[in-house]
């Protein structure tokens, strides 16, 4: 299946839905008007995909085309504020619905695109189906310099085994994470004269002249190249819908309807009446019991919302318990004593969404960042431990002796980490060498231990939120941590958040309080 971007090119539809794409251009240059096309063509096929909006603008492909427009709009389809995020990623992967995902009017753009990407990648880890998630403004959302929405980076890192596709746009490359930008095999690069952010896509082009070519583009003249073409130049064709940079009214008589969409609003759409609490099935499961009342929870949102801006009718919309997901383990290690060793065993707490180590004690806490090494095996762990130690880089050769591995296997690791950024090489005469692409180490067996908390199994009425990591990931990364480590127990538990979501005039804020410390989060 091909989508039609110029009267002279056509690219590979697989290669764009399943693979990490970025489509760049400074401001005029036609980049917004080209991932419009693009969307087109996925919607003309029938293909699923979302779109992060950040400026309403997408909301005409409506006029020709069945998405589905989630966003703060009075006239959007479904409202952000009442959508449930998980059913709505569901829908949209089982059921192939396009979606416009706009948070050009909330208050925290961040927290949804996270929410959203979180579920998407959870959901595509069970179906495998494949999904494109285009992010707009790329380098807000996964910036050089700042706090990146680790959803996002997730998805580049390790979505296209889960048939997730990722495609970034931007007008300032320069701003964007540069180990998302570098794992961008399509490339459609448009006109360019700052320097710094030509100085950035230079990785993508081969011929100088075709580099230095990039300030003198015309608008809608794009480089296509990577996996998508060999790189040529390509005036993408007109749009068969309007370009519209703000959001005004849709006329009712322009706008195609999603087939039973009324059916799919229901399903996706949580039904709550203002100032009321959400009604949740009540669950029985094994808690980290909550300290925290409902009555006291609720009673910190309202005597802080006043100082949320939104408009002139502010209120809690929705509150509610989630329930989140933690493993506790009981690890069993060999521990070197003065005199000989002997098994020892240790207690911790992995999170049932990324696999980082959490801190429990006094409240939910982050204890070690894990999330970048789950999903590997611990052979591919071992490599890169060896790598992220060495003060050089090594070769083939050198990880085999030091590792004890056969070159063929230590090649392949090496394949399953670069492929995940977490390693890279460079050519010094005959040899490559490979080095570590991230600060990350892993850490010592015992700096994972933690005291026993209580649990407590009871009937409550939550959300609760699945388990997303594999427990079989988190015995992989065990065994890198040592020859002699072993996961001899485990229980599934939960962690009590309050969720209140205080709406108002076009702004919507989620606000989370740890129910164990009573922190506003």
């Amino acid at each position: 299946m091909d989508l039609k971007i110029s009267s002279t090119l056509s690219i590979n539809a697989d290669k764009v839905v399943t693979g990490r794409t970025c489509v760049i251009g400074q401001s005029g240059s036609g980049k917004s008007y080209t991932v419009s096309v693009l969307c087109e063509e996925l919607a003309k096929n029938n293909i699923g995909f979302c779109i992060i909006d950040t400026e309403g603008e997408y909301f005409s492909l409506k006029e020709k085309y069945p998405l589905l427009w989630v966003g703060s709009d009075a006239n959007s389809d479904l409202s952000i504020e009442n959508t449930d995020l998980i059913k709505l990623a569901t829908t949209a992967v089982e059921k192939g619905v396009a979606v416009i995902f706009d948070v050009s009017e909330v208050s925290d753009p961040k927290e949804y695109v996270g929410e959203f990407c979180s579920a998407l990648y959870k959901i595509e880890s069970k179906l495998k189906k494949p999904f494109l998630v285009i992010v707009e403004e790329a380098d807000k959302f996964v910036p050089q310099t700042g706090k990146v929405v680790k959803e996002v980076e997730e998805i580049s890192r390790r979505g296209r085994k889960r048939g997730l596709g990722l495609m970034i746009a931007t007008q300032r490359p320069a701003l964007v994470n540069k180990n998302i930008l570098s794992q961008c095999n399509n490339q459609i690069i448009g006109r360019l004269t700052i320097q710094n952010d030509i100085d950035s896509v230079k990785i993508f082009f081969s011929k100088k002249k075709d580099l230095k070519a990039l300030p003198e583009l015309s608008p809608g003249e794009f480089f296509v190249q990577g996996d998508l073409s060999s790189s040529q130049v390509v005036k993408v064709r007109m749009r068969y819908t309007k370009h519209k940079a703000v959001t005004p009214k849709l006329v009712a008589k322009s706008a195609i309807k999603i087939e039973d969409l009324s059916v799919i609003q229901k399903e996706i759409t949580t039904n709550i009446e203002h100032g009321v609490e959400a009604e949740l099935e009540e669950l029985k499961e094994m808690i980290i019991p909550p300290l925290i009342t409902k009555e006291v929870a609720y009673d910190k949102i309202e005597r802080r919302k006043k100082y949320y801006i939104f408009g002139p009718e502010v209120k809690i919309s929705d509150f509610y318990l989630q329930l989140h997901p933690v493993y506790y383990c009981t690890v069993r290690y060999l521990k070197k004593k003065w005199i000989g060793t002997e098994f020892e065993d240790i207690h911790t707490y992995f999170d049932g969404l990324s696999g980082d180590v959490l801190g429990l004690k006094s409240g939910f806490k982050i204890k070690r960042e894990l999330k970048e090494f789950m999903g590997l095996n611990s052979g591919s762990l071992r490599i890169f431990d060896k790598l992220s130690n060495s003060k050089r880089s090594l070769t083939v050769d050198e990880l085999a002796k030091n590792t004890n591995y056969t070159e063929s296997t230590v090649r392949e690791s090496l394949k399953t980490l670069y492929d995940e950024g977490l390693v890279s090489s460079s050519r010094f005469g005959r040899h490559l060498y490979y080095y570590a692409m991230t600060k990350s180490k892993l850490p010592d067996i015992e700096k994972l231990a933690h005291p026993v908390i209580d649990l407590e199994e009871r009937r409550i009425a939550a959300n609760k939120t699945d388990f997303s990591i594999d427990l079989k990931d988190i015995r992989e990364f065990l065994k890198a941590l040592g020859d002699k480590v072993e996961l001899t127990e485990y229980k599934k538990v939960y962690y009590p958040f309050y969720i209140a979501k205080v709406t108002g005039y076009k702004k919507l804020k989620k606000i989370k309080i740890d129910a164990v410390s009573g922190k506003v989060i």
